[in-house]
């Protein structure tokens, strides 16, 4: 086995011991999301792959290869690796083997991580209060953890095609404002990529609620996207880096008892061809090692990692295209 690190980046090589090969991070902080993501093409090779298939339950991999197609049991088989090792990263002492977490989901469907109880050096081991959440395309698989808050991400292809007229459907699933909204906006190209991102929105915030759309229709909220005042276009450029030129509002059908307010967002661009949502729930105030208010500075804090599991990590925290968010964000 060979390992090498180059800048951020560290690579190994020959897997044959998946656990011992996570590079560990500490858990993300109250307000922070850790990102992680993979490119499926970027995965290869038949030993990775047996590595991979090490890490997950007998359970998955007969799910895994219940699917037709090789394509899909690629990408359902890297999800599940993904969360699994997203998961054991956030544990800097290595207590964690990706292999031991289980899985439960709640009655919408929600997928929950049930921690296994361990004892080391003969003291009982209190895992951290993690939430995950799971967003894919064909293209990308994406993984979002915070500590104590609700999270929900969805990511899409920035060149997704619709089979019908994109009003139409936004007529069927969107609320009366973001419908007038998006008729608002003349141009087809941009109209296109707005419902884009307003759909990656509305995704992440009824996954964050972990209802699913039958429990949290998406009529009953809108999404507000609009634009700071005297930017034109949506990026701004901010100590040479592309930055937020709108912001983001929610509201609440008040006949809906399911949907409540207190959610913050964020829109990016984890690649040049994608679009991705973070949706993370206000958690009451909490205090630093200082003893400050972690909330005096409101906003989400992001580390963003791009990956290939047990292969290399690279940071791309600060590098993203950032859309459009609730409040300030941090990285």
């Amino acid at each position: 086995m060979h390992i090498s690190c180059i800048g951020r980046r560290t690579i190994c090589t020959a897997p044959t011991m998946p656990f011992s090969l996570l590079n560990y991070c500490a858990p993300p902080t109250h307000r922070e999301v850790h990102f992680w993501y993979l490119v499926p093409e970027e995965v290869q090779g038949k030993i990775l792959f047996n590595a991979y298939k090490e890490l997950i339950s007998p359970e998955e991999h007969m799910h895994v290869l219940e699917m037709k197609e090789k394509q899909l049991q690629k990408q359902a088989l890297l999800a599940r690796v993904l969360v699994r090792t997203s998961l054991a990263r956030s544990d800097t002492d290595g207590k964690i083997n990706p292999k031991s977490l289980k899985f439960r989901k709640n009655t919408f469907g929600k997928p929950e991580v049930i921690w296994p109880f361990e004892k080391h050096n003969g003291n009982e081991w209190k895992p951290p209060p993690l939430c995950f959440n799971l967003a894919h395309t064909s293209s990308l698989i994406a993984c979002g953890v915070t500590t104590k808050s609700s999270v929900g991400i969805d990511v899409e292809e920035k060149g997704r095609r619709m089979n019908s007229n994109i009003l139409k459907f936004a007529r069927r699933y969107f609320s009366l404002p973001e419908i007038a909204w998006l008729e608002g906006i003349p141009d087809p190209e941009r109209q296109r990529q707005k419902f884009i991102q307003l759909w990656t929105l509305k995704e992440a915030y009824v996954k964050a609620l972990g209802r699913g759309i039958s429990g949290a229709p998406l009529k009953d909220f809108t999404v507000h996207l609009k634009n700071l005042s005297g930017i034109k276009g949506d990026l701004c450029q901010c100590g040479g880096a592309a930055s937020l030129a709108q912001t983001i509002t929610l509201d609440v059908s008040r006949n809906s008892d399911a949907i409540t307010s207190n959610w913050q967002f964020l829109l990016f661009q984890p690649t040049d061809l994608h679009y991705a949502s973070v949706c993370m729930e206000q958690s009451e105030n909490h205090l630093d090692e200082e003893g400050r208010d972690e909330n005096s500075c409101s906003g989400i804090k992001m580390q963003i990692w791009r990956t290939v599991p047990l292969v290399k990590d690279e940071s791309f925290s600060g590098k993203q295209a950032i859309l459009a968010c609730s409040n300030s964000v941090r990285f």
